[in-house]
């Protein structure tokens, strides 16, 4: 078989998923004139739930100016040829490994006080993963100066390695590729790979080294959060998250957003432990039906498109990202709300005419906005929190702040969760800053900003 096959098939043959996929990060590059924004270092929505000191979380949020497809090179796969020399100059421009290697630096050493992301996972290794794929993506042959995997991949097929003849098998690519793998233990380096490189130095007399790295998945066994659900799984070699998702009735993206060290959805590292979201009618997203969550809503479903959204988090107030692959989150989706049967209070009337109010986000009635100003908090409330409150949550010890706005029947953005608690900061503050034992607005009234105006001026009143 061809050399780059045999690579692909022994990384199966090891438990290593090799897919091409979407990155997990957030990603703002765009290649206009010759101009590239670039990507955010680290992800946002593990930023947002690590406790990392000002300056760590400062360089964490540098733009790393490269190629948007630069940042799928930090998946632990094998990293062949992407079959355009154009692309792959543009991933390997000199200019990108620099950017590489100074965020880097940069993170090393602001993040020297509060260095892990998650229990068992550094903050700069998510940059260090990157720079491995990219060594082997852009590795060139020493004469020539073409790079390595368009040489692998124009090899003869051979059935075994122990058949190819020695020019092809001791050239410097086909060595090169297994060593640069074995250097990095963010690689898809395995025993299989080992085993090929043990015949490779022998056949050709070089003397090199052959162990692959012995590194295990993060121990996520004391990252501080509690299961709101109370149902846990650990996962087993094969899943992903639409696999789980499909055998436990659950939406996909919701398993995504709720379980921040779940990195990549297609092939989901076993024995990792998952909190599962509520259980629901689910529903597996056709690629015709993209963006089209009106017809989604209509297939088998219970309620209007809005509510898709509501009962999926992840989805965006249009639902414009429903076939997302930055990132990649599964095409599961709740089509009935997740738990106890919703009642929604606005059903009457407005379902008919829901007008511009009923779309959905900031603004509308869904998305943590709730007519019904006037709840009563159930303890006392946190510092500066909205009294135009629909429905009160109480901080406990070890939830957390995703879990408090996904514990509604419709969830909460985060960012409106902050605004109307604002004693709780930011979102990487929120953790920390959260009191057990104080009450938390949930949902608002959609003009609370309003309503908060006029309750101050009726404590004025009173108060002359």
């Amino acid at each position: 078989m061809a050399i780059a096959a045999l690579f692909v098939q022994l990384t199966f043959l090891a438990d290593l998923i090799v897919v091409v996929a979407q990155p997990h990060h957030v990603s703002t590059t765009s290649v206009s004139k010759g101009q590239i924004a670039g990507f955010q270092a680290i992800p946002q929505r593990l930023l947002g739930l690590a406790e990392l000191d000002s300056s760590c979380l400062r360089a964490a949020n540098q733009t790393i100016k490269c190629h948007e497809r630069v940042d799928e090179l930090g998946r632990r796969e094998y990293h062949g040829s992407l079959g355009d020399i154009w692309l792959t100059d543009l991933l390997c421009a000199p200019s990108c490994k620099q950017a590489l290697d100074i965020a880097r630096d940069n993170i090393e050493m602001a993040c020297a006080g509060s260095p892990n992301l998650l229990p068992g996972m550094t903050v700069v290794s998510v940059v260090d993963s990157i720079i491995a794929g990219w060594d082997e993506t852009c590795l060139k042959d020493e004469q020539s100066g073409d790079y390595c995997n368009h040489i692998i991949d124009a090899l003869d097929e051979y059935e075994n390695i122990e058949d190819m003849p020695d020019q092809e098998l001791c050239s410097f690519c086909y060595g090169a590729k297994l060593r640069q793998m074995q250097k990095s233990e963010h690689s898809a380096y395995d025993r299989e790979y080992a085993s090929m490189l043990e015949f490779v130095n022998r056949k050709c007399h070089i003397d090199s080294p052959v162990a692959p790295s012995q590194k295990s998945p993060p121990d996520m066994s004391s990252w501080p959060r509690t299961c709101s659900s109370g149902k846990t799984i650990t996962t087993k070699e094969g899943d992903s998250c639409d696999s789980i998702a499909l055998a436990n009735s659950i939406s996909s993206s919701t398993l995504y957003y709720i379980n921040p060290h779940l990195l990549d959805c297609h092939g989901i590292e076993s024995g990792m432990e998952l909190c599962l979201p509520q259980t629901c009618t689910t529903y597996t997203v056709q690629e015709q039906e993209a963006a089209d969550c009106v017809e989604i809503s209509m297939a088998g479903g219970e309620g209007r498109w809005l509510d898709l959204i509501d009962w999926n988090l992840m989805l965006d107030s249009r639902c414009t990202n429903l076939w997302s692959t930055d990132p990649f989150w599964g095409h599961v989706v709740c089509n009935s709300p997740p738990g106890d049967k919703f009642i929604d209070e606005m059903e009457s009337g407005f379902s008919e005419h829901p007008g511009n109010g009923y779309m959905g986000g900031p603004g509308g009635f869904g998305d943590g906005y709730k007519l019904n100003s006037r709840a009563k908090p159930l303890t006392e409330l946190a510092k500066g929190t909205t009294k135009s409150c629909a429905q009160y949550i109480e901080a406990a010890e070890g939830l957390s702040c995703a879990e408090m706005v996904v514990s509604a029947d419709r969830a909460t953005p985060m960012d409106l969760f902050l605004q109307i608690n604002p004693s709780l900061g930011n979102a990487s503050e929120c953790d920390e800053n959260l009191k057990p034992g104080l009450s938390y607005c949930l949902k608002v009234h959609p003009i609370w900003g309003g309503l908060a105006k006029m309750e101050d001026m009726e404590d004025d009143w009173q108060e002359l």
